[in-house]
């Protein structure tokens, strides 16, 4: 690389022993493209962008003027015109940019007073770093570069000038492209980058961005405290994560608890083992003014009868053999909350005499103390048993009963709940594949019709099981009807056959089919006197729709071989030697 006849790398000279490269006796600094591209985010981070702008700009500025006073020395005989050239020169030595001039677009006369330079920065490493960092800009961000050609053309020509970067790669532009003039020729441009050369008081920059910053956290909790409000508002429209479905019957449970979660009136929750009451109460108390405070479930039935009023409302130290020291209750740990009474149907008397006393004084008693306890508790119950019914036998108080039924909710049992089957069923499936961190993305058709004819006598929580199975068991990335449970898999074995009219056979032709003694041969026999008909194909056979479906796909009887070919001498799956005519449609 050689400049006005000068070879500019051989006068580089590195003295690793020292720490020093020097251009003869001029020390210069090797610095990576990256640490660079890290002080700019950290002072766009820090200063905003405008501010890195003059930062860099006038950091550029100070180092090509430091270039161009130490060429000076160092080549004191070099003209204007080659001092010009030591720049460009120096920013590809130093793995800036490379930098290409377009002739027909440059004038420089410095005796008369002309300047007037367009140029490309190939390679510019401002440009790559900011893409890098930032993507794609709306204005030129060789800052430094532009900076460094100011500082340096202003000391080679003895008068200032200005750098404008007319097109930058980080704009989308194929080349870096920058002009370079006198200001006195340029007096808009000079005008416009005065800014970028004022020097920040850094004390009143600093105090201005901490007043920023305490302004934005102001408005931030502002913010925040909207986003509650508004989330508060639209809790009550919002379906709840673990309550899924949109069945009449779930949807008339849905909204009544929606209506009343606002208020501390009681509630009875009624329904089959498993239906989902706990996760009902939980958004009653989610949607509740006690949703900040305790939420505590209690199985009742869990509870030996010895143990319940101890565990409902907590003993005193000593109050019976083991009471080692004092306990509170599950009325007092739910205090200004919720308390869930799942299977409240299995309490004692004793027990529910105590409870009627909490929900109309507010205030409990513990085993073996004198003084009693205030406590503000809104009261969920539930049971899957006839409480009415018990109040005849006296095996439920009947105040109890009212007290507790001021709101009565009734769940459905899911076999009621027609499509949410299929509904609950994905989603479990998404939760436990998420849970298990398994791939499981779908549900397969013959498992789907599967989960949607079984009548799921454990309702919710046997498909909650189910699909936790399946998503366990299954192989591949979809459940199959394999990975069910086997009464869910054989269920339909059992399911009378679809009512339909009766098949236009005769019934000789009816019974020779039901005598033949190969299963695959009969469906098939079946289908082609039925001309591929499978709803009364399967009411001839005697199974269900689904049960045809399977064996069908176990016989190889499903796409192009299910239709009807009056010519075909034999069952698809048959050997030469079982050939037979297919029976005449009568």
């Amino acid at each position: 690389m050689k400049v006005a006849g000068i070879d500019l790398p051989s006068l580089l000279r590195f003295d690793q022993a020292e720490g020093l490269i020097r251009l003869q006796t001029y020390r210069m600094v090797l610095l990576s493209a990256c640490a660079l591209g890290a002080l700019r985010r950290e002072l766009i981070d820090t200063l905003g962008w405008q501010r890195a702008r003059g930062v860099m700009k006038r950091f550029g500025h100070a180092a090509g003027l430091a270039d161009g006073l130490a060429l000076n020395k160092l080549f004191p005989d070099a003209t204007v015109l080659q001092h010009m050239e030591f720049g460009p020169a120096l920013h590809g030595l130093e793995g800036v940019a490379n930098v290409v001039r377009i002739p027909e677009l440059c004038r420089i006369d410095p005796e008369h007073g002309e300047l007037h330079i367009e140029a490309y920065w190939e390679n510019s490493y401002e440009a790559e770093q900011h893409l890098e960092l930032f993507g794609p800009s709306e204005e030129p961000v060789c800052w430094t570069l532009a900076g460094y050609a100011t500082g340096h053309s202003s000391s080679a020509g003895g008068e200032r000038t200005v750098v404008v970067e007319k097109e930058c790669r980080a704009q989308g532009a194929e080349r870096c492209r920058f002009v370079v003039g006198y200001a006195k020729d340029m007096p808009e441009a000079a005008k416009a980058e005065e800014p970028d050369y004022e020097k920040d008081h850094l004390p009143e920059v600093l105090q201005q961005m901490h007043n920023r910053m305490r302004q934005q956290s102001r408005t931030l909790r502002a913010t925040e405290r909207k986003v509650q409000g508004l989330e508060a508002e639209l809790s009550q429209y919002r379906r709840p994560e673990n309550l899924v479905g949109d069945s009449p019957r779930f949807e008339e449970a849905l909204a009544m608890a929606r209506t009343v979660a606002p208020v501390d009136s009681t509630v009875l929750l009624l329904g089959e083992s498993g239906t989902g009451k706990e996760g009902l109460a939980r958004f009653l108390h989610d949607q509740s003014l006690r949703s900040s405070r305790p939420f505590i479930a209690v199985n009742c039935s869990a509870l030996p009868e010895t143990l319940q009023e101890a565990e409902l409302f907590g003993y005193a130290k000593g109050a019976f053999t083991g009471a080692s020291t004092a306990s509170a209750g599950v009325f007092e740990a739910a205090h200004k909350g919720t308390l869930f009474l799942d299977e409240v149907g299995d309490l004692s008397v004793s027990a529910q005499t105590k409870i009627l006393r909490a929900l109309q004084e507010g205030e409990i008693k513990r085993l073996g103390e004198t003084q009693t306890r205030r406590v503000d508790v809104r009261v969920v119950a539930a049971t899957h048993r006839d409480l009415r019914g018990m109040l005849s036998d006296q095996s439920f108080r009947e105040d109890l009963f009212y007290r507790l039924s001021v709101i009565t909710i009734q769940v459905p049992p899911l076999r009621d709940r027609g499509h949410d089957r299929l509904l609950l069923a994905e989603h479990f499936r998404q939760r436990f594949a998420r849970k298990l961190g398994r791939s499981v993305d779908r549900i397969a058709r013959e498992a789907r019709a599967a989960i949607a004819a079984y009548r799921w006598p454990g309702n919710v929580r046997e498909l909650q099981n189910a699909m936790e199975r399946a998503v366990i068991l299954s192989a591949n990335d979809e459940v199959n009807l394999e990975d069910l449970p086997v009464e869910v898999r054989n269920q339909e074995e059992a399911e009378p056959p679809r009512p339909s009219r009766q098949p236009s056979v005769s019934p000789k032709l009816r019974q020779s089919i039901l005598n033949t003694a190969d299963e695959g041969e009969r469906i098939w026999a079946a289908l082609q006197a039925l001309r591929g008909n499978r709803d009364r194909a399967a009411s001839l056979l005697g199974m269900s729709r689904t049960t045809l479906w399977r064996r069908m796909r176990k016989f190889g009887l499903l796409g192009e071989d299910v239709k009807v070919d009056r010519s075909a001498r034999r069952f698809p799956g048959s050997s030469d030697g079982d050939a037979q005519d297919p029976p005449r449609r009568q």
